[in-house]
C-alpha cells in the first residue's frame, strides 16, 4: 500500500501541476486544454487494450514497476527542458501527458487485477476501499502540495518532484515477495486481438455487467466535462489563486478517505445496488454545485469544497462496489482483460465529454454549462442501475461466478 500511495501521490500531482503549467505557463485556449486532454485519452484507450491482454499473460507486479519507472522518465523531461531551454513547449507537454497518460492506465489495470487474484472476495471490497482511502489521502496531500509547488517553484519543477515519486513507487514494488495467482501458459495463448475482443464479449455477456459498464461510461463523460471545463472555470470565471485551487481540489482527498473507509458500512446498511445507485446520483449532484459557486468569496469556497466531499466522497463507494462485483463474478484469468474492458469504455466516455466540453466551453461561462451536463450524466447513469437487476443487489456473495470457463 506504500507503493501504491506514493504512485498515487505523484498522479495527483500531475494532475493539478501540468494543467496549471498549460493554463498559467502557456496562456491555453480552452480548446488547448481539451487538445491535451484528449490527446492523452487517445493513448490511454490504446493502452488499455494492449495492457488488458500482456496482463493476462503476464505477472503484474513487474508491470506496474515498469509503468512507474517509465512515468519518472517522462515526467522528469519536463523540468530538464525548462532547465535547457527556459520553458516547456506545448508540443512537449501534449507528448508527456498522453504518453504517462497510457502508463498510468496500465498501472491501474494491472493494480486491480493484482488485488483481484490476492484477495480473496469476501475481503475484496473492503480493501478495496482503503486501497481507495489511501489514494484519497494521496489526494489530499498531492493536490494540497501541487498548488503550493506551482505558486512557489512553478509548474515545471512541481511536476520533477512528480517524477521522483514514481521513482519511489518502483522501488517499493521491486520489494515485494508476493506469490501471483498462476496465469494460463504460453500454449494456451490465442492471437492478441483474439483475447482482447475476448475480454470485452465475455465481459458484456454477463447481464449483471452491463449497467456496470454503462455506468462507467457515464463516469467517463463526467470526469471528461470535468477535465475540460473545471480549471478554466475556476481560474478564469472564478478569478481563484493556484493555492486556493489545490486547497480545494485536495479536501475531495479527505472526503475519498472518508468514503474509502465508510464503502463497507454505507454498502451493509443501503444493498449493494442501492450503494451504487445512489453513490452515482450524489457524484452528480456534487458536480452542479460548481457553476452555482460565485465569484471568489467564502460562499463560492464552500460551494467547491462542498462539490470535493459529495463527488469523490460517493465516487469511492461506486468504485469500491463496481470493482468487488467484478473480483467476485469474472475469473482471475479475464481479469486483465475486462479491467481493460470498463478501463477502455471509460476512458471512450471521458474523451467524448472533453470534446463536448470544449466545444462547450469556449468562454467561462460555457464552461460552467459544461460542468451541468457532466452532472446530469452521472444522475442519469444512477437512475439506470436502480432500475437494474442490479440495482435490487444485496450482497455481492449472493452474485454467482462467472460459468463460462477462459483458457
Amino acid at each position: 500500500m506504500a507503493a501504491q500511495s506514493a504512485s498515487t501521490f505523484g498522479s495527483f500531482i500531475t494532475r493539478a501541476a501540468l494543467p496549471l503549467l498549460a493554463i498559467i505557463g502557456l496562456q491555453i485556449s480552452p480548446e488547448e486544454a481539451a487538445l491535451i486532454a484528449a490527446v492523452d485519452l487517445i493513448a490511454a484507450a490504446a493502452a488499455s487494450q494492449v495492457a488488458g491482454v500482456w496482463i493476462d499473460r503476464l505477472p503484474r507486479r513487474p508491470v506496474m514497476v515498469a509503468a512507474d519507472l517509465i512515468r519518472a522518465t517522462l515526467l522528469g523531461s519536463i523540468p530538464l527542458a525548462a532547465f535547457l531551454n527556459g520553458a516547456v513547449s506545448l508540443p512537449h507537454l501534449i507528448v508527456v501527458s498522453a504518453a504517462s497518460g497510457a502508463c498510468s492506465t496500465a498501472f491501474d489495470i494491472a493494480e486491480r487485477s493484482y488485488l483481484a487474484g490476492l484477495v480473496p472476495t469476501p475481503d475484496l471490497r473492503s480493501v478495496l476501499g482503503r486501497v481507495l482511502g489511501i489514494r484519497g489521502a494521496a489526494e489530499f496531500f498531492g493536490f494540497g502540495v501541487a498548488g503550493l509547488l506551482v505558486g512557489s517553484i512553478g509548474g515545471a519543477a512541481a511536476i520533477g518532484v512528480d517524477a521522483l515519486t514514481y521513482v519511489a513507487s518502483a522501488l517499493l514494488l521491486s520489494a515485494l515477495r508476493v506469490r501471483e495467482p498462476r496465469l494460463p501458459k504460453a500454449t494456451a495463448r490465442r492471437g492478441f486481438f483474439t483475447e482482447a475482443e475476448e475480454g470485452l464479449r465475455q465481459t458484456w455477456a454477463i447481464p449483471i455487467m452491463r449497467p456496470l459498464i454503462a455506468s462507467s461510461a457515464a463516469i467517463g463523460i463526467y470526469f471528461g466535462l470535468f477535465r475540460s471545463a473545471y480549471m478554466i472555470y475556476v481560474v478564469r470565471a472564478l478569478g481563484l489563486s493556484p493555492e486556493v485551487i489545490g486547497f480545494i481540489i485536495a479536501s475531495g482527498g479527505i472526503a475519498s478517505f472518508a468514503g474509502g473507509i465508510l464503502t463497507e458500512r454505507i454498502s451493509l446498511a443501503l444493498g449493494t445496488g442501492r450503494a451504487i445507485s445512489a453513490s452515482l446520483v450524489i457524484v452528480g449532484i456534487g458536480l452542479a454545485l460548481v457553476p452555482l459557486a460565485p465569484s471568489e468569496s467564502l460562499v463560492g469556497i464552500t460551494l467547491l469544497v462542498a462539490h470535493q466531499f459529495l463527488s469523490d466522497g460517493f465516487e469511492t463507494v461506486w468504485e469500491a462496489n463496481q470493482g468487488a462485483i467484478r473480483g467476485r463474478v469474472l475469473p482471475d484469468a479475464l481479469q486483465g482483460r475486462a479491467n481493460a474492458a470498463f478501463e477502455g469504455v471509460n476512458i471512450l466516455g471521458r474523451l467524448a465529454g472533453i470534446v463536448a466540453g470544449g466545444l462547450i466551453g469556449g468562454s467561462a461561462a460555457g464552461s460552467g454549462t459544461a460542468l451541468v451536463v457532466g452532472a446530469a450524466a452521472s444522475v442519469a447513469a444512477g437512475v439506470l442501475v436502480a432500475l437494474t437487476r442490479l440495482g435490487r443487489v444485496e450482497r455481492i456473495g449472493d452474485l454467482p461466478r462467472a460459468l463460462h470457463r477462459v483458457a
